[in-house]
């Protein structure tokens, strides 16, 4: 048997003396007490020095910290507290079991400043008591002088006491004095006794360190007493520890302790610590071995627990020899050696020992905060040629009105004057301060990635719709997998060749599939989740709940339904955050850590940005109401189509801003359009309606880009244009764009939170979907205007085939308007690569803006626009007969005709509010439908 399992059959528990974040998050300490016993957990002001000053385990944390104004006393509190809070919760099993309920504990210090200082440690240890707010944590108090009426004060107070700097017998009676005195005086105020637990820790090896060269010096004199001496070399330690023991028995024992037991009293148990052998010549073993008792803890280094595992010899030996041990105490003063003498000197060296690498640790500290309180935002270079004046007009009456401070407050009459209007406002405002909030959460996280992993999963699909899954793309997109993360993929769409392709691509039995609906009712997600819930229970049985992960908020039915099926793990995310603010939540960053993503700093990132924004003060200049005031600026003077322009790499950050700026922006008749995915054309092909936004890297040549913006700029259009260092910055981008909606909504006089038109095409779609539930199909509302090469028209507009429908559609095409190609098809470079062709048609022949989406995507994104915004689109809807379709289980219809029914419903949507539309219907093959439309167009003048 492992001796590190076997020792616990003498009632002896094996606490860890040491802690730190690595160990925390990658399942070792969870597998030292699954597979090793380990009972308990210390800690001390330097092993956090060794933790965080000697590491860059936590500079990500740290950075988030300071940039919240925090004081370096203030950061290692929180660093301190995150990391013993999240012990206790790996201890709470042992700890809530009523066979090991004396253990699980977790030990955290008061400041070593505070050893002489009765008052300050009473009032931080109740402070760390209620901060760490766990039951199975240890407050440790040193045993000074003026340690020990804290001692009996927080024991009184119901706070569990770990007695730490004890060296000597004396002062381990007196000890126990105040623990016992401090249970009484909770008894006398009517207050339970049961669970106030504490230890006594009776430091060791430090005792023979001191001791032995004295004892060797008279040993080498020789004579009598030489021979005494040279007797007691390595004995004094054990022998105080065995002599405490009897102590211990002595004193929990009789009528004085009886009637604190019968109240639900627990005795105060001695710990052994500084048990890591520091004598060469002795055995690594020696004050673990020769210490276990019953009703004893021994708190060992990891390096100590290891040889223990390896070569362990456990056995009762504490009350072995105890009579010798009594006379090495006994004749120690024969040599001219006072023990308490000396063990007077070991407290204050001991309270030194500590007090020194925790003052390295607050000026390694200090220096970090220093630094990260100096890094700067990246830059946005804005011209805006004859627009300049009408901005900076715009910010200055922002600022007059100091609207920063107002918008920190969540003053809703920033933006809307109706009370039913503020009070949505208010209420999704959660996203100002979320990334301070998921900067707490970052540990529990990268603990569960380590865990999914352990676990043996290969690939990871994330699967939702809008802000549930916009951020997971544009991280795929714009990072590479990180060296410990797994590869991840994204259903977004009912379209069933994209749901097989998904199936196909990925090992079925090894996938971690993640579930992301807000409201947790979205029909999309649960659908998906239904899919391979089934193809999982079809390899793994009722352990299929063991491949799924739900994030969803609070209170949702999702949240019932997936714990019935046994999800491994259920992420609540927050009410007060929308959907399309939720990048920097558990939606974007629990698959951002399992593709590897360092999510600590992306969160850093993105406080940066908060504090340049004015979240903890005074901003000199706050970069997102400066650019939110350019863009709505423009808006309002007809610039409302923001197009945007990004390499390669940063494609997908365009769907991302879609949903953000046109679900937000887009009501009222009012909005700004975001143009992803056009490439950039010669100045002559726009109209006055654009306004030319650059997203890239510094230091990465996209001449082809610059040089048209350049062109563009000297042509009147203005330009704005944002430089990262690295992708990494894209948590302060996410930061700087929500800002920039919102403050842009303000000068716009809207409601940025809500989306009242989105509603229109989901009631339509559901009419549908109960027609399909009672008649088998889709109904056919219409006929086509015109039906050629085994392609349908249909549309308000009308002519003789193909290229006279075609004709007649885009020559409505006015100045200022745009076209919106919805394609509710399979997504596939061959489709994408003829979608393109058409947006460049269309903006040659007419120079207006085009924009193009995959369905069902964009009604979670652009929807809102579309029938909410300016009734300035041509909508072209793209379906096909979907050849590869699925069946849905549990439901009557497929995906297929899930897709086409919300295809339909937003046309019908569309229809209500007077939009211009063209249904092409492609029939089997989409790629030769669009084929063949495309050979139908004809924009010649």
């Amino acid at each position: 048997m492992n001796p590190l399992v076997a020792i616990r059959q003498f009632d002896q528990s094996l606490w860890l003396d040491f802690i730190s974040r690595p160990i925390l998050i990658n399942g070792k300490l969870q597998r030292r007490i699954t597979d090793e016993a380990l009972r308990g957990v210390t800690s001390n002001p330097a092993i956090f020095a060794k933790s965080i000053g000697d590491s860059s385990d936590y500079d990500s944390a740290i950075q988030a910290l300071a940039l919240q104004g925090k004081t370096t006393d203030e950061i290692y509190t929180n660093l301190a507290v995150a990391d013993v809070q999240a012990a206790c919760d790996l201890f709470r099993p042992l700890y809530d079991d009523e066979h090991t309920s004396s253990d699980g504990y977790v030990s955290l210090e008061v400041s070593p400043t505070l050893v002489n200082d009765t008052e300050g440690t009473i009032e931080e240890g109740l402070r760390l008591w209620h901060t760490v707010d766990r039951p199975n944590v240890m407050i440790k108090v040193p045993a000074t002088l003026e340690g020990l009426p804290a001692i009996r004060r927080l024991i009184a107070e119901g706070v569990n006491v770990n007695v730490t700097l004890i060296f000597g017998l004396e002062r381990y009676r007196l000890v126990t004095e105040a623990f016992l005195a401090g249970l009484e005086d909770r008894a006398q105020a009517g207050l339970p006794l049961a669970r106030i637990d504490s230890v006594a820790s009776f430091f060791l090896s430090r005792i023979d360190v001191l001791i032995d060269p004295l004892l060797e010096k008279i040993a080498a004199e020789g004579g009598e007493q030489g021979a005494l001496a040279q007797s007691m070399v390595g004995e004094v330690a054990l022998a105080s520890a065995k002599q405490a023991y009897q102590l211990y028995k002595e004193i929990f024992a009789g009528p004085r302790w009886a009637t604190l037991e019968a109240q639900g009293a627990a005795t105060q148990r001695l710990l052994w610590a500084s048990t890591g052998n520091k004598n060469p010549k002795y055995d690594d073993l020696k004050y673990v071995e020769n210490l276990i008792g019953p009703k004893t803890v021994n708190t060992v280094p990891v390096e100590t627990l290891d040889i223990f595992r390896e070569r362990g010899q456990p056995a009762s030996r504490l009350e072995d020899g105890i009579e010798q041990a009594r006379e090495v105490l006994r004749r120690l003063p024969e040599l001219g050696i006072d023990l308490e003498e000396r063990t007077n000197f070991l407290e204050v060296d001991g309270a030194k020992k500590f007090n020194e690498p925790f003052s390295k640790l607050m000026l390694s500290l200090d220096m970090k905060r220093k630094h990260a309180l100096d890094l700067q935002v990246v830059p946005v270079a804005m011209r805006l040629g004859g627009y300049q004046a009408a901005v900076d007009k715009q910010i200055d009456e922002l600022n007059d009105q100091d609207f920063t401070e107002g918008f920190w407050a969540k003053k809703a009459e920033l933006w809307v004057q109706d009370e039913a209007g503020q009070q949505s406002i208010r209420s999704f405002m959660g996203w100002l301060r979320v990334a301070e909030t998921m900067v707490g959460r970052v540990s529990e996280i990268e603990q569960f990635v380590h865990e999914v992993k352990a676990a043996g999963f290969k690939h990871v699909v994330v699967m939702g719709m809008g802000g549930s899954t916009m951020a997971p793309i544009v991280f795929k997109a714009a990072f590479e997998q990180g060296e410990n993360g797994l590869p991840m993929s994204v259903l977004d769409t009912t379209d069933p060749g994209t749901v097989r392709q998904i199936e196909a691509s990925v090992p079925l039995a090894d996938t971690l599939f993640i579930v992301a609906s807000k409201s947790g009712t979205t029909a999309e997600p649960l659908a998906f989740g239904d899919y391979f819930y089934a193809k999982l229970k079809e390899l793994k049985g009722d352990k299929a709940g063991e491949n799924f992960v739900a994030i969803t908020d609070p209170g949702s039915k999702f949240v019932t339904s997936a714990t019935a099926q046994g999800y491994r793990r259920i992420f609540l995310n927050f009410s007060e955050v929308g959907g399309r603010f939720s990048a920097l939540t558990y939606f974007g960053l629990v698959p951002a850590a399992l593709y590897g993503l360092p999510i600590g700093e992306l969160l850093a990132r993105a406080i940066r940005m908060m504090r340049a924004c004015g979240a903890y003060g005074d901003a000199k200049r706050n970069p997102g109401l400066d650019l939110g005031a350019a863009l709505g600026t423009l808006a309002q003077l007809g610039r409302d189509k923001l197009t945007l322009v990004v390499p390669e790499k940063l494609s997908d950050l365009g769907l991302w801003l879609e949903q953000l700026l046109a679900e937000s922006t887009g009501k009222e008749g009012k909005g700004i359009l975001p143009v992803a995915g056009e490439p950039l054309a010669d100045p002559s092909l726009y109209g006055q309606d654009r306004v030319f936004v650059y997203v890239g890297y510094k230091g990465q040549a996209d001449e082809a880009n610059q040089t048209k913006l350049k062109a563009l700029e000297q042509a009147g259009h203005p330009t704005i244009s944002i430089f990262m260092d690295e992708a990494l910055d894209l948590g302060q981008e996410f930061f700087r764009w929500e800002v920039a909606t919102a403050v842009a909504s303000a000068v716009l006089g809207i409601n940025p939170f809500d989306q009242p038109n989105v509603q229109a095409a989901k009631t339509a779609t559901d009419g549908l979907m109960k027609v399909v539930e009672e008649q088998g199909s889709l109904p056919e509302k219409t006929q086509p205007v015109a039906r050629e090469n085994g392609v349908a028209y249909y549309s308000a507009v009308s002519g003789e085939g193909a290229t006279e429908v075609l004709k007649a559609f885009f020559d409505q095409a006015r100045p200022g308007d745009f076209l919106c190609l919805q394609a509710y098809l399979t997504e596939n470079p061959a489709v994408s690569k003829s979608l393109q062709e058409l947006r460049a048609r269309v903006q040659a022949r007419y120079h207006i803006a085009t924009t193009s989406g995959y369905g069902p995507r964009f009604l979670h994104s652009t929807g809102q626009y579309h029938k909410g915004g300016p009734d300035t689109g041509l909508f072209v809807q793209f379906t096909d007969d979907n050849p590869q379709d699925l069946a849905l289980p549990g439901r009557s219809y497929t995906f297929g005709t899930f897709k086409n029914a919300q295809a339909l419903g937003d046309l019908e949507a569309l229809h209500s509010y007077h939009r211009r539309t063209l249904r092409v219907h492609l029939g089997a093959d989409a790629e030769k439908g669009l084929k063949k439309m495309l050979a139908a167009l004809d924009l010649k003048a």
